[in-house]
This record gives structure tokens, C-alpha cells and sequence, in this order.
């Protein structure tokens, strides 16, 4: 549903400018208030081309001040970001458009599946006019140092997840055996075997003390002699391939430092985030809070900017897309779940607090158990609930700028 203020602040603005961004030109439409729309304009994302879109939007509104005219963007990736800080500068508010919101309209005016850059800034000029539009996001420089970060470490961690599921798949051809003995292939011990003695044969070629001393050393004691002839045992009837052996040998060892660069280079973006954290003032409040560590303090924070600027926490469920939603039509009545439409990263750092947050003796436990007697032990369900208590909390926390306590806040000033 399109809210009342929205609607009013498109119809009371003095023009509607949409956007449409791309990588190498934008194209926009501008509605002055009461006339047609302008023919659509491209330019190219060069600061002259910035400034002749700026000398065009203030052509079509002759003597109206740049804080009157409402720019809405479809942002396709980082496009068009540059152009709306560009406009911020210059005093014009921005807004966003929804690229899901815009493909739905073009079927409805156009009815055919016509797409120029004009068509989509005529289209983006329409929904914007009629409300349909959000709020864009302007970080300051603390809150946007720790969105960069997060997004940095993110892409390395998808970066050693992959490269992690290609060990996988040559351990499979050279080693099958070697997964069930090691399920945690990503863990300490096996990658040190496996730098150590790349395939069955290089197990088989080595002294019992020094695989001895390999496991023992990786694994700080915890296995040994047992763990070596197992080892040894399925090296002798290895079902991989001999061939493969030889020629996988050197991509498994290149995979490995693969790994390991990754695993170094996201411990150096993790301690640049523990930096960036100190400039944040919610940092301290949200640290407080069991459970929660720098990363996931610094994804929250990353992810929603100031939490003073937004209203309630139900604005925060939304941006990491754990709003409920719910099909229903006549006698059919759909169940709710969540929309799963906002911030990945977001809702991601939410399961993992909640995670942790239901061990026994937790903050959450006492919850999660009451909602599993409730929906009849169905745990996911649960989880959700609690991750969505969970950011509920960081929120307030951060919001208020409060330590945490046991006690709502409420019943700590009756007390007092």
C-alpha cells in the first residue's frame, strides 16, 4: 500500500524526475507539476554530462528550487550512485524505485515487451509521481566505512566457499575416502594433511612418525595413533583414480594457498572492521549484548545506517526482508512467512545471532523453547521468530544507546 505522506510529497513537488541508470549513460523524464513530461534526455556518467542533466531539469522548471524537485533513481547495481550523490550536493531530494516495481508497471502501460532507456525513465517518472518509491539510503562516512567492509568480506567469503567446494570435487576423483574421515574439510587438521600429503600415495610414501606428528600437531592432540591407520588403511584401497592422482596433485595443493589467501585477507577485513566500529556511537550499546560480536554489530550497522532515522523496528524486519507476508484470497487462507525481500547479509548476520543466542542458557533459549511447545516442535520456525526478536533488540539497543540489561527499560525506571 502507497502511504498518504508519499503520494503528497510527489504531488506537492514542483517536478518528478525519474531515472533510469546504466553503466555508461542514465536517461531521465522530467514531470513538471501540471504539465507534460519533458522528451526523455541521455547522458553520459562524466561530470559534464552531470552538469548538463542538472541544466536540463532546471530548463524544464524554470526559477524552482533544487529542494522542490523530487529525483526518483532504479538504481541497476552501483549505477546511477554516483549521480545521486552528485544531486545531493546540489540540494535535490532523492529517492529510490524499485526495479520489481517498474517491470510490473511497463506491462500494465505498455502491454507489450517493449524496453528502450526512454520507455523505463517515462515509466520510473510514473511511479514515482504516484508514490511509488523509497527512501534512499545516505550513509555518513562512519556507517558507509563499515557497509564497504562488510561487503568486501562477504565476496571473499563467497570466494572461499567456492574455491572450498572445488577442493570437494578433486578430493572426490583423487581421494573419495578421505571426506569420511575428515566431514569438516574445512577445518585446521584436514587442510593440513592434505598440504602435507596431497594424495593416497604421498600418505603411503611417508614415515608413520611423521604422519604421526603432522595429525598430532594439527590437531593439538586430539588425534593420533587410531586416526593414522585409519588413514593409512583407506589410502591402501582408495577407489580414486590413478591418473588423477599425478595430474590433480599440484591443483589441490594451488587450491589450498587459494584458500588461504582468502582466509588472511578476510582476517585483515575483520580487523579493519573492529577499527571502523570506533567511530560508530551504537558500538559500545550493541557489544553489550550477549552474544554479539564485532562483525555482527558491524553487518547491522553496515546495513541500516543511522538507527535513529528510522521509526520502528518493524522498518528494520523489513530492510532484511523478515516482514511477514500472507496469500490469501476468499475461503483460501495462505501462511504467513517471510518476504526475504531486503539485505541478505542482513538477515544472514540475524540467523547467526539467533543461533547462538538459543543455546542453553542463552539469551533467547527461554523463547525458543516456548515456540517450539507452541508449533509443535518445528525448530526453523522458531529460529525465525527469533531472529526477528534478535534485530528488534540491536535496534532499540542501538537506537536509545543503552547498555543491555535483563530488564526492559520500563521496569528498570519503576524500579529506579
Amino acid at each position: 500500500m502507497i502511504s498518504f505522506p508519499k503520494r503528497e510529497r510527489a504531488h506537492h513537488a514542483a517536478a518528478c524526475v525519474g531515472v533510469d541508470a546504466g553503466k555508461f549513460s542514465h536517461t531521465l523524464v522530467v514531470r513538471p507539476q501540471h504539465q507534460p513530461d519533458s522528451k526523455p534526455f541521455s547522458f553520459p556518467t562524466t561530470r559534464s554530462g552531470f552538469d548538463t542533466a542538472v541544466a536540463f531539469i532546471r530548463q524544464q522548471v524554470p526559477g524552482a528550487a533544487a529542494t522542490t524537485i523530487l529525483v526518483g533513481i532504479e538504481f541497476a547495481g552501483n549505477y546511477g550512485f554516483t549521480f545521486a550523490h552528485y544531486l545531493a550536493q546540489l540540494g535535490f531530494p532523492i529517492v529510490s524505485v524499485l526495479p520489481a516495481h517498474t517491470k510490473r508497471w511497463k506491462d500494465v502501460a505498455h502491454n507489450q515487451p517493449l524496453k528502450t532507456d526512454a520507455k523505463d525513465a517515462g515509466t520510473i517518472t510514473d511511479l514515482l509521481a504516484q508514490g511509488h518509491f523509497v527512501t534512499f539510503p545516505f550513509l555518513s562516512p562512519a556507517y558507509a566505512d563499515l557497509r564497504y567492509l562488510v561487503t568486501a568480506r562477504e565476496r571473499l567469503s563467497l570466494l572461499r566457499r567456492g574455491a572450498i567446494t572445488q577442493l570437494r570435487t578433486l578430493i572426490q576423483v583423487v581421494f573419495p575416502e578421505f571426506e569420511a574421515l575428515f566431514p569438516l574439510i574445512a577445518k585446521k587438521t584436514p587442510f593440513t594433511v592434505l598440504r602435507t600429503f596431497p594424495t593416497p600415495q604421498d600418505l603411503l610414501d611417508a614415515t608413520r612418525t611423521k604422519l604421526l606428528r603432522v595429525l598430532k600437531t594439527a590437531s593439538r592432540g586430539h588425534l593420533g595413533a587410531e586416526t593414522y591407520d585409519k588413514l593409512v588403511a583407506a589410502a591402501r584401497a582408495t577407489l580414486g583414480l590413478p591418473g588423477a592422482q599425478a595430474r590433480l596433485r599440484q591443483e589441490i595443493l594451488l587450491t589450498l594457498e587459494r584458500i588461504a589467501l582468502f582466509e588472511r585477507q578476510i582476517k585483515a577485513l575483520e580487523t579493519e572492521l573492529v577499527e571502523a566500529l570506533q567511530a560508530v556511537p551504537e558500538t559500545p550499546y550493541l557489544l553489550s549484548i550477549p552474544k554479539v560480536a564485532p562483525v555482527t554489530a558491524a553487518v547491522f550497522l553496515g546495513s541500516i545506517g543511522d538507527p535513529r532515522a528510522y521509526e520502528a523496528g518493524e522498518q528494520i524486519l523489513r530492510v532484511a526482508g523478515l516482514s511477514l507476508i500472507e496469500r490469501s484470497s476468499g475461503v483460501l487462507r495462505g501462511t504467513k512467512r517471510i518476504s526475504k525481500r531486503g539485505r541478505p547479509l542482513l538477515r544472514q548476520a540475524a540467523y547467526m545471532f539467533a543461533v547462538r543466542s538459543i543455546t542453553k542458557g542463552s539469551l533467547f533459549r527461554a523463547e525458543y523453547d516456548a515456540l517450539c511447545r507452541r508449533n509443535g516442535g518445528v525448530k526453523m520456525k522458531a529460529v525465525v521468530a527469533v531472529m526477528r526478536s534478535g534485530l528488534r533488540l540491536l535496534y532499540s539497543i542501538a537506537r536509545d544507546r543503552r547498555l543491555f540489561t535483563i530488564a526492559p527499560p520500563a521496569v528498570r525506571r519503576v524500579a529506579a
